[in-house]
C-alpha cells in the first residue's frame, strides 16, 4: 500500500516527501509538473493533473493507494488572477479527490486549508479560533472553504476519514508560487544568495507566521492521531510567538547574514490584503486533541532556513 502526494512537486511537497520516505513509506507524487527540487530517488513521480478525474482515479488505484496527502492548490496571487483555474484546481481537485478516496476505500485523506478563509474577518485584531465566522473575499478562500466543507460532508455522509489543517502564512525556503505572505520566505532567502530585495509591505505588518517544518510536522502528526482522537477534523495550527513583524524577520535576517540587502517599498494594495487579514489565530484545538504545538522559534527558523538553502546548494537546487 503506497502514500499519494497530490501537489508534491510544490513547496511542503516536497519536504513532505522526504519525510514519509525517510518513515519507510512507499510515495507516489502526483502533479502536472516533475519536481523542479530534488526529491528521495525511492519516490515515484507520476505525471497528473487534478482537474482530470479519470486520472486521479487510476492513480489510486493503480498504486493502491491507502493514504492521500492532498497539498495540490493554486495559490492566492496565481488564483486572483485567474479564478476559473483555482475553481477547477482547487475546488473541483478536492472533489475529485474524496471521490477517489469514496471509491476505493482509502484509508485517510489528509488536506491543507489555509487561513485565507478568514481573511475578511471583521477584526483583524481578533483572535481566530475554529468558532470564527469564514467569510473569504478571494477565491482562494473561498476554494479552500468548499474543501473543508467537502471534506465533512464526505466524512459525514460515506465515512472518509478526512482530517485537515488550516495553514498559516508559511515561511520556509525554495519557495516557487508568488502569493502575498511571500515577502517573508524572500526576505531570508534573497539575503542567502546577496541579492537585493524590497518588501511590498510595511516593517510593522505581522502575519500569523509558522515555519514549513512544523507545517510538515503538524500533517504527519495529524494523520499518526488515533481517531477517537480526532473531534473538530479541520484544525488551525496557530503561530510563531511573539508574532514577528515584517521588519522582525528583515533583522534576524540580518543578524545571520549581514551582507542582507532588504529595503521597504509598500504597496498598497498588497499591503491592504495582507492587513486585511488575521493577525492571530489559535491552535489550542490541535493541542489539546492530538498534542499539537509550535516548535521553531523565529530565530530558530532562521538559523534552519539557512542550513537548508546551503545545503540544497551544495546538492545543486536552483
Amino acid at each position: 500500500m503506497a502514500v499519494l502526494i497530490t501537489g508534491g512537486s510544490g513547496f511542503i511537497g516536497t519536504m513532505l516527501t522526504r519525510d514519509l520516505v525517510e518513515r519507510g513509506r512507499e510515495v507516489v507524487i502526483f502533479d502536472i509538473q516533475a519536481p523542479q527540487i530534488p526529491v528521495s530517488h525511492s519516490a515515484l513521480y507520476q505525471k497528473g493533473d487534478i482537474t482530470n478525474l479519470p486520472e486521479v482515479l487510476n492513480v489510486v488505484q493503480q498504486y493502491k493507494i491507502d493514504t492521500i496527502f492532498h497539498l495540490a492548490a493554486l495559490l492566492s496571487v496565481p488564483s486572483e488572477m485567474n479564478p476559473w483555474a483555482s475553481i477547477n484546481v482547487n475546488a473541483l481537485g478536492t472533489y475529485h479527490i474524496l471521490e477517489a478516496a469514496r471509491l476505493f476505500k482509502v484509508g485517510q485523506v489528509l488536506f491543507t486549508s489555509s487561513i485565507a478563509g478568514y481573511l475578511n474577518t471583521a477584526d483583524p485584531d481578533a483572535l481566530i479560533t475554529e468558532e470564527t465566522a469564514q467569510r473569504p473575499n478571494v477565491i482562494y478562500g473561498i476554494t479552500k472553504v468548499f474543501s473543508e466543507l467537502l471534506g465533512l460532508y464526505y466524512h459525514r455522509k460515506f465515512g472518509v476519514d478526512v482530517r485537515g489543517v488550516r495553514v498559516p502564512v508559511l515561511i520556509g525556503p525554495w519557495v516557487q508560487t508568488p502569493g502575498f505572505g511571500q515577502y517573508n520566505s524572500r526576505m531570508i532567502e534573497s539575503a542567502i544568495f546577496g541579492v537585493p530585495f524590497e518588501v511590498n509591505v510595511p516593517e510593522d505588518t505581522i502575519s500569523p507566521l509558522l515555519y514549513v517544518k512544523d507545517t510538515i510536522r503538524s500533517i504527519l502528526m495529524l494523520s499518526d492521531a488515533p481517531k477517537e482522537r480526532i473531534v473538530t477534523r479541520v484544525y488551525n495550527l496557530g503561530q510563531i510567538m511573539p508574532a514577528p513583524t515584517a521588519g522582525d524577520i528583515a533583522r534576524a535576517a540580518e543578524k545571520y547574514l549581514p551582507e542582507a540587502r532588504i529595503t521597504f517599498n509598500p504597496d498598497p494594495e498588497v499591503t491592504a490584503i495582507v492587513k486585511g487579514g488575521p493577525r492571530w489565530v489559535s491552535g489550542e484545538r490541535a493541542e489539546r486533541e492530538w498534542g499539537w504545538r509550535v516548535l521553531y522559534s523565529l530565530d530558530e527558523l532562521v538559523k534552519d532556513f539557512i542550513v537548508e538553502v546551503r545545503t540544497g546548494m551544495a546538492e545543486g537546487k536552483e
